[in-house]
């Protein structure tokens, strides 16, 4: 057996140093700006280089390094904490570390003047601490504990100004939200647990509900579905219920990741600073729910045949539904809004229904090469709307912006870069997965494949409409605002993050791309992408569809043309007709589909029932029992008092009374 690298050994410092340095923070260094920005920094470039350095190490070798330590030990079962280290962690960990170190570092020329400003870089070292820890997690314990550690401190970052209603309100929000879905999340796994508790006690060597088994052992996620499965093992689970199974897990990456209908709490959330607007909501946290997919995906797999699963399952269709719908819902919302943060987080919530939808068809590279594409443009756009609202002094409606080309060339250039790869234009990053996602769509068997496939195409095309709206609003025509904006004055901690951010936008879907596959368009040649990042023990081929491809990238510049006429030449009058014509359809999208409306009758609905259980309970059943029981009480002692006067006559009357009542009693009913 070779010897194992201390690189991968050592691993878990990338987790490690955010925690010690948000520590660090708190206990020491709070008091001095500074060495608080460097603590941080310095912590998160550290889990980068190292992160580098375990990706090399595993584009070489293959292998999946796994170190795990006992954490609680029972009669019954033994839950561990380790580290788990393979291509599609690594992957991940190239995100958050790089996408944190950048935000980090634009953090440092957003908010130098904020009093806050030590305590902001503690919530992100203990942000980014506990999403790495969530990354490497071995099993779905371990996951969870990280899991709910990421929302405790995207609580803290999201109501930062806590001194804001809006704020306080947004963050209360996304905790309450998250819980919803995370408890069915756990309540998925202890149903799983207890269906396969046998198997996991078989194994006393090994943790419970662990994701991988280097060894080859088969002690993970599939061998204890498998073992489950199996009638002669007598556990009664049936693939029917291990799809209820997966649905309520899958109910923590719906909320965590902004899917319908648990999305409603991620446009709030723009109530905290924009750094956590790219960092949390762009490609860290809310890909959380889309990586935990992928990485216990055995879960939502058909096992009708235990040696082969298949992708072909209702679990699976569900994901690519929810995604589905929650991806148009999204695109449909971001076309009316005018705030440019909440428009940018509808268009991650869209962005993030194409990933589900792409691992939910079975095209799991093709969903988590979205997510690393995503994460860099994304990141940036978010970056480049904060570098718009800081030099217009905290203004955030578009209507109030316009012409700010000139002023602002550097971030109007990264922005209309991060605007055409997410629009899918040919040549940029987002161009090869979100194509490869449509694809597979068209690919997709389950119910409804028919309809999934083109509404991904539409949804596309409303993907680069409200994108370049935004871009045309912002940069383009005259300025509409009211006070002078700051112009970009060279290189700052406010652009160079930018720069960063538009290579990968642009590059690195270049790493999905096999010269032989546009050779021949009806074979499926595995991508470079592909042979990193894939399910099981074979890279599935994922063939190019010329004739899907063409198509998608038809409306996508349909959708660019519509806006360029829209809001650029005039010559259509879109906006006004929409607004006065279909009035109801304008509403519905300016109000979000109404969510927050239905969910909050629904909350006056249920308070105004447990109000009238309280009086009927409370008031009604409690309060007169205790009323009456006074009442009794009190007319029994008035009745009583007669009997204490103090008067030696009247109690020999007494007395003389009752002996002649029991002497006539015993009269009349002796035999």
């Amino acid at each position: 057996m070779s010897e194992v690298s201390p690189i991968l050994q050592n691993a878990y410092w990338i987790v490690l140093a955010p925690f010690l340095a948000g520590a660090a923070i708190i206990l020491f260094l709070r008091q001095n700006k500074s060495l608080s920005m460097l603590a941080s920094v310095g912590a998160v470039a550290y889990g980068f280089v190292h992160s580098l350095l375990i990706f090399n190490i595993l584009k070489e070798t293959g292998t999946t390094y796994l170190q795990d330590w006992d954490w609680f030990t029972s009669a019954s079962f033994k839950l561990t904490a380790g580290l788990l280290v393979d291509n599609l962690a690594s992957v991940m960990l190239i995100v958050v570390t790089i996408v944190s170190l950048l935000v980090q570092i634009y953090t440092h020329g957003y908010m130098r003047e904020d009093p806050g400003y030590s305590r902001f870089y503690a919530y992100l070292s203990l942000f980014t601490g506990s999403m790495l820890g969530l990354v490497v997690s071995t099993n779905l314990f371990q996951m969870y504990l990280f899991w709910e550690l990421v929302g405790v401190c995207s609580y803290f970052l999201i109501g930062f100004w806590f001194a804001r209603p809006s704020a306080a309100a947004a963050c209360l929000k996304a905790f309450v939200v998250n819980r919803v879905g995370d408890f069915g999340f756990l309540i998925g796994i202890l149903f799983f647990l207890a269906y396969t508790l046998g198997f996991w006690q078989a194994h006393p060597a090994q943790g419970i509900l662990m994701f991988a088994d280097p060894t080859g052992a088969g002690v993970d996620l599939s061998g204890a579905i498998r073992w489950a499965l199996d009638p002669g093992n007598h556990t009664n689970l049936t693939l029917g219920f291990l799809t209820v199974i997966s649905i309520l897990i899958f109910m923590g990456p719906m909320a965590k990741s902004a899917q319908m209908p648990l999305h409603v709490w991620l446009p709030d959330a723009m109530e905290g600073p924009t750094p956590i607007s790219a960092l949390i909501h762009a490609a860290t946290m809310v890909a959380a729910g889309v990586y935990m997919v992928a990485r216990a995906y055995p879960l939502w797999l058909n096992w009708a045949n235990p040696a082969e699963p298949t992708t072909s399952s209702m679990g699976l269709a569900y994901v690519a539904w929810i995604g589905g719908i929650t991806a148009f819902m999204a695109a449909t919302i971001a076309l009316s809004q005018f705030d440019i943060k909440r428009a940018l987080a509808w268009s991650t919530v869209s962005q993030l229904g194409y990933m589900f939808v792409g691992l939910g068809c079975g095209a799991f590279t093709g969903g988590i090469f979205h997510l690393f594409n995503h994460a860099f443009f994304k990141a940036m756009l978010f970056l480049c709307s904060g570098a718009v609202i800081h030099a217009l002094h905290g203004e955030q409606d578009m209507r109030q912006m316009g012409g700010l080309w000139s002023k602002m060339r550097f971030t109007a250039a990264t922005f209309l870069i991060g605007t055409l790869s997410i629009s899918g234009v040919p040549g940029l990053s987002g161009f090869f997965s979100k194509d490869e996602i449509i694809a597979s769509a068209f690919e997709f068997t389950g119910p409804g494949h028919e309809v999934l496939g083109p509404l991904m195409v539409f949804t596309a095309g409303l993907t680069a409409f409200y994108m370049f709206r935004m871009f045309f609003m912002t940069f383009c025509g005259q300025y509409r605002g009211s006070g002078t904006p700051h112009g970009e004055t060279g290189l700052t901690p406010l652009n160079v993050p930018l720069l960063v951010l538009a290579v990968p936008s642009v590059l690195s879907g270049y790493l999905g791309v096999n010269a032989q596959a546009w050779q021949d368009f009806s074979k499926g040649y595995e991508t470079p992408f592909a042979e990193f990042v894939h399910f099981g023990a074979h890279v599935h081929a994922e063939p190019l569809n010329l004739t899907i491809m063409g198509i998608s990238i038809a409306v996508s510049l349909t959708g660019i043309a519509l806006a360029y006429l829209v809001y650029m030449a005039r010559a259509l009058n879109f906006n006004s007709t929409i607004a006065s014509g279909l009035p109801g359809l304008y509403k519905f999208s300016l109000n979000k589909w109404y969510w927050d409306e239905l969910y909050m009758g629904i909350v006056n609905f249920l308070l105004q029932f447990f109000r009238g259980i309280w009086h009927l309970i409370d008031q009604f059943i409690v309060d007169n029992i205790v009323n009456q029981t006074y009442k009794l009480t009190r007319e029994a002692g008035m009745t009583m008092r007669y009997s204490e006067n103090g008067r030696g006559q009247y109690y020999a009357m007494v007395i003389f009374a009752c002996v002649a009542g029991i002497s006539l009693f015993i009269f009349f009913t002796r035999p």
